[in-house]
Order: structure tokens, then sequence, then C-alpha cells
């Protein structure tokens, strides 16, 4: 049986990186950051942990600094106010919880593209993992629950900002661990964030690799650490001791000691150890012979994504807004890359300040103002959607029918927040590789420039003209939408053989009449009005109106009628259907013929007529007569 091979995806950045990714964190874009993790409530809860005996006092302490603070002297574990005072221009923020499970499921997202089983949560030692973990749920039923865990028990449940990784028996298919590793990591940083890889038996002894191994950050030209198999006690030796699930107190008494690193402690009789680590003596003295089975919880994928980003401060710039809206697409690029799919429809929501809000429309009496502030439980808010005409995934193409719809959107407060749901979810389009030219062409192109036009003039005005069996000329054609890429897919080879000797037999059929003398097909017009123009009584000679101008009816040309077409509706037609030659501004025989759409009253002074065949009709049951197009 193969051993086990877990993958440790350590983000030791991740609560910093989550700040930077709404928006400039000062003014300047350059103060040092720390950032505090969780609510008020939890908190309150963590400290109330950390001492039994004495009522927890409400002080914030920092739990995550940036590079920039830790230069300045600023460590987690502070004080706030401590910290302000080593560094006055210190920024401070704060993350919750939620925000962390939703990061850490989407870099579990985008790993599950390499491996099995990926997970945000560990199972309990001998027990079997827990199949079927809520997508993005907190690992605490309440708020104060998951604070209090992580003050009680600070490995395993905190810090939270590992993802773990199945790949046993996968690496191979990418070219080896190293190369996982490798595209790993550039999946982890299309997200926006730095991280630190490892491979063990175990993860654990992963984890344990991934914060205190050699050459853990990630740099070019640096390996990640990569424990043979059955090796992981010896991976294992010369990292801190601080590295193993000890409390914090027993790490610094054994530091006292001199027992600097793992191995130090692996040499030491097993019974004084024992006595020395601790609740978690037994889990410590397998990790130090190199067993780690403890299973993983399988992180589910959720059916839509989501990305959500709240403002310290409010925006009210479009550039602002589109600035998050790059990172949320290109963060849903990469979700749906990992998954092989594509989405059809991106639905935003824009929070605005409450209170600006009603400032500023409590005055307006319009339904747009009062939809928007009798929204008690999810507050005033921007909402639209865009569709996509044929499903989208990459990044690029995602953020351009926004920036479109964005750009002619007004703001009526300022921003305090954005919800960026991508649904319609469908299988990707896979495109075969073409070898047989030295320039290909893009397949996406399209289908981006489609949805960029859907955003600007409207889904319904966008769409493939589509022939339909009708005798009227003007609905024997339609426009339908584009049809799904991923529909057509599905269709059989027997189908697609089917409707190409149907087209085949067509055709033949079309040529044997043609050959045999019969009658040609009746003339089409070349364009037809939206609305037909009524043009009265009609006749050789005969003036008529058309947009505001006279036109004199040189001659007629009778093409077809109509009889009695669509009779079982309220509204059956029967019309006389013939051609029209309107000159304007010369006696007949001297005009020139004209283009389509030069149909002009000539200028003042002109010789020249303007003339044009028209398409027109008459309606039998009244006689009147109407333009409905202009011919070649």
């Amino acid at each position: 049986m193969a051993a086990r091979r877990i993958v440790a995806i350590v983000l030791p950045q991740l609560a910093c990186e989550l700040v930077k990714q709404r928006g400039p964190v000062s003014p300047s874009g350059k103060a040092p950051l720390a950032v505090i993790i969780g609510g008020e409530e939890e908190r309150r809860a963590a400290l109330a942990a950390r001492s039994e005996r004495e009522p927890a006092a409400p002080v914030a302490v920092i739990d995550v600094v940036d590079d920039e603070a830790r230069r300045y002297g600023v460590r987690p574990g502070q004080k706030v106010v401590e910290a302000a005072a080593l560094v006055a221009h210190l920024a401070i923020h704060r993350v919750t919880f939620a925000e962390i499970d939703a990061a850490l499921g989407r870099v579990a997202e985008v790993a599950l593209g390499l491996g099995a089983t990926a997970a945000i949560q560990l199972g309990e030692q001998g027990a079997p993992a827990r199949a079927g973990a809520r997508a993005g749920a907190p690992r605490a039923s309440r708020p104060g629950e998951r604070a209090v865990s992580a003050a009680r028990s600070p490995w395993g449940d905190g810090p939270y900002d590992t993802v773990w990784l199945d790949i046993t028996g996968a690496s191979h298919l990418v070219g080896g661990e190293e190369a996982l590793l490798g595209d790993l990591g550039e999946r982890v940083a299309a997200l926006g964030h730095r991280a630190r890889l490892a491979i063990a038996d175990g993860p654990r002894l992963a984890q344990a690799l991934a914060r205190f191994g050699a050459h853990a950050d990630g740099a070019p030209g640096a390996d990640a650490p990569i424990a043979p198999p059955g090796k992981g006690a010896q991976a294992l030796g010369p990292l801190p001791v601080q590295a193993l699930p000890v409390e914090r107190e027993v790490a610094s008494f054994l530091v006292r000691l001199g027992v600097l690193r793992v191995e130090d402690l692996a040499r030491l009789p097993r019974a004084q150890v024992a006595a020395r680590l601790g609740p978690r003596t037994a889990e410590i003295m397998e990790l130090l012979a190199g067993r780690d089975p403890v299973p993983l919880l399988p992180y589910e994928v959720p059916r839509l994504i989501e990305e959500e980003v709240l403002f310290d401060d409010p925006v009210e710039s479009a550039e602002s807004l589109l600035f998050v809206l790059r990172g949320m697409t290109s963060r849903i690029a990469s979700r749906l890359a990992a998954r092989g799919e594509a989405c059809g429809r991106l639905n935003v929501a824009i929070a605005y300040d409450r209170s600006i809000a009603r400032l500023r429309l409590g005055d307006r009496d319009d339904e747009v103002a009062a939809a928007l502030l009798e929204d008690e439980e999810r507050g005033p808010s921007l909402r639209f959607h865009v569709d996509m005409p044929v499903p989208l995934s990459d990044a690029g193409d995602l953020l351009r029918p926004l920036k479109a719809k964005l750009e002619r959107i007004e703001l009526a407060a300022p921003a305090v927040g954005v919800h960026l749901i991508a649904s319609r979810i469908a299988r990707a389009r896979r495109v075969q590789l073409d070898l047989s030219r030295d320039r290909s062409v893009d397949p996406d192109s399209l289908p981006a420039l489609l949805a960029e036009l859907s955003a600007e003039i409207g889904a319904e005005r966008v769409g493939v003209l589509e022939i339909a069996d009708a005798h009227r000329p003007e609905a024997r054609s339609r426009l339908a939408p584009v049809p799904d890429e991923a529909a057509a897919g599905r269709t059989s080879a027997a189908a697609r053989a089917r409707a190409a000797a149907e087209r085949s037999a067509a055709e033949q059929g079309a040529a044997g009449e043609r050959a045999e003398g019969a009658d040609a097909p009746a003339p089409e017009p070349a364009r037809l009005l939206a609305q037909p123009i009524p043009l009265g009584r009609v006749g050789r000679g005969a003036i008529v109106a058309v947009d505001r101008h006279l036109y004199a009816i040189e001659r007629l040309s009778f093409v077809m009628r109509l009889d009695a077409v669509e009779w079982w509706t309220p509204t059956p037609a029967s019309r006389d259907y013939a051609r029209a030659w309107l000159v304007s501004g010369a006696p007949s025989g001297r005009a020139a013929p004209a283009r389509l759409g030069e149909l002009r009253p000539p200028r003042d002074g002109a010789s020249a007529s303007s003339c044009g065949e028209a398409w027109i009709y008459v309606d039998r049951a009244t006689g009147e007569a109407f333009l409905q197009g202009w011919c070649e």
C-alpha cells in the first residue's frame, strides 16, 4: 500500500492580504499593517478563556502583522496600545473568522484541481474523517466557541492559516511532487496570497515543515521542503521545538533547558519527556516517531461562487470599485479554472452607507428610492446582473461586461461593500490545439465581445438571426439567444450526421428543381423596417409621404399574394406584395438609381433626383398600403 502524501499550504500573511484586497490600508498606502482576527464577541470569549480566575478586560490584541510592521518591532500578541506607542502611523484593521474561512475555502477549491481531497480542518486522531463538511462553514457553532478553542488549543485549531491537499497517487500526473508544488504555488498566487508549501506523510508533519522548514517562503529558485515517504521523523528533526503541538509555556521551558530542536527532544528518555509535554503527549510522541494518522475533513465545494469585500472606509468612485472587482473576478476565474467550468451570469450587489443613503434618498419619492430604503434586512444597495451569452471563465472576459455596466451607473451613496456571485455554472469549453497553422484564433474573443455588448445595450438585443418557418417576410427571421456551447457539445455524433444528410438532400433537391426549370423563389427585401409605414391607397403616379418627405411612385411590380395567412390566429393576414420605384425631384425617365439607404429628397437647387426600390404590401381587407422595407 502506497504511503499517504499530504501537501500543507500555509498562508502566514492571510489576514493582512485580505485587508489589502479591500483597498489601500491607509491614505498614503504605505503604512505598516496590523490585523485583529475576530469580532468583539469572539475577542471577549478568547480573553475570558485565557484567564479563568479574573474577568477578561476588553483589551484588543494584535494577531497578525505584515513585514513592514515587523521591521518596526510590532509583534503578534502585543496590545494595540503598545504597538501604537512603537509606531504612530500603524494601520490596524479587523478580519472576521468568516472571511478567513471563505479565503481558505477558495484556496482549497483551487487546490482540488491537483488532488483528490482538500481540507481546511483536521479530524480527531483515531476517528474517521467526517465527509461532507459544509462549505465555508465556521468551525464552531457560535462565534465565541471558536475563539475559546483557539485559546485552549493553539495547535490544529489555530492559527487558521492552513489548507491541506491529499495527493496520494496523483503527483505523477503533473510530473512529480516538485512540479505539483510549483503548479500549486502559481494557483495560490493567482488568488493574491503568498504561500509556504511542504509535502509529508501526514497533515501535521507537512504543516510543521511548511511553517518552519528551510526555503519555505516560496522564493524564486527555492525548493519547498519535501519529506521522502517514511522519513517524516528525519525531516522533522532539524525543526525547532515550537514546530510540535506543545503549549507555549512548555516550549519556553524546553528552550531554557537547552532543548532547541525536535531531534534534541527525541533523544531524551520517553518517560521523562511524557511527564513534561502535557495532555497531548501521545500525539507528540507519534510525531517524533514519524507517524501522523490524523484524517482530513473533506471540503465540500459550493455550487455558486461568491466573493464579498467589505470596506473600512466607504468609497464613492467607480475606479475604486473597479479595482476591487478586478481582484474578485480574478479569484472567481481561478476557482472556475480549477473546476473546469464557466459562468453565465454575474450578480452584483453594492451596499450603500445606510445613513448617507437615507439622507440623500429621503427627499425622493420615486420607486427606486422607496425600494432601497424599504430593504431593512439587507440595507440600501445597488443590485444588478450581467448575463453572458456564452459562459466565460477568463478573468479579463468577466471584468469587461462589469466595467461596461458600472461606467454607466451613478452611485446614490458611498459604497461600504461589494458582493459578487457567479451563477449559471456550466462546463467550460475545451478547444483542441491546432498545429497546422502558425497563428490561432482566440475562441473566447467573440463570447467576450457578446458579453460586453449585452451589458452595454441589453441581453435581449444580442443574439443570432434564426430562420423561422413562416409565410410573412417580417416573420421569417428572428433574433435568438446565442446557443449554449455546453448543450451543443452534448449533441450525439449520430444526430449531427443526420442533420448533415438532411442538408445535403435539401441542397440536391433545390438543384434539381432549378435544373428542371422550376419557378425561382420570390424576391426578398434587403432590409425590413421595425414598424411598417402607412402609405394610404397607392397606384402608379401616386404621391406618398415617407419620413416627412414626398415621393412619387413611378412604377409598381406585383410579387406575390398571401391569402389568409395564419388563419388560426385572431389576426390572419391577406396581403398583396409588390415592388415600388419611388422618385423625388426630377421628371420620370431621368432619375438615376440610388444605392440602398440614399432615398432622400434633393437639396435646394439640385437637378438630380433621389430614388429607390421599396417593398410594400397592400392589406386586401382595407386596401391600405404599407412600406415594409427596401430592396437592392
